[in-house]
């Protein structure tokens, strides 16, 4: 069972890792982030410059330590900030359903969160550290 639970949480990973991948790029790369920091400040994000970076990092760095399993649970924690960010400052009047919901930002902060606390076996943090923080698992007694 372990087996087909670990693939489904790399499967997990690999979907959200390239998601975020996808959107920190195009802030980076596409956009340029001197637009996106001029977006943000127009959505009256506070220090806008900042935060532009912070996200388009968070979302392409983060996105690919999803992917590889590496620093899980601090990766899971800042991408849901960064989802929680965008939920709060850009979506939220837009309701759930619509076009600009935060549906998205919504599932992706809530799966990265979930993901970082349990990615599964196929990371680079248990190959790294697996073994040394993963309680044994002892089997059923037979009473």
């Amino acid at each position: 069972m372990h087996v087909v639970r670990d693939f489904f949480a790399f499967i997990g990973r690999l979907g959200i890792g390239i998601i975020l991948i996808a959107h920190g790029w195009q802030k980076m790369f596409d956009y340029g982030m001197g637009a996106v920091a001029s977006g943000f400040a127009e959505i009256n994000i506070p220090l806008p410059q900042v935060a532009a970076w912070f996200t388009a990092l968070v979302e392409l760095v983060g996105g690919a330590f999803l992917v590889l399993g590496l620093l899980l649970p601090l990766v899971g924690i800042l991408i849901a900030v960064v989802m929680a960010g965008a939920v709060f400052f850009v979506h939220l009047p837009h309701g759930l359903f619509s076009p600009e919901g935060f549906e998205l930002p919504l599932a992706i902060g809530v799966a990265a969160l979930a993901l970082g606390f349990n990615g599964g076996r196929w990371s680079l943090d248990h190959g790294m550290f697996g073994r040394r923080r993963a309680p044994v698992e002892s089997a059923p007694s037979e009473a």
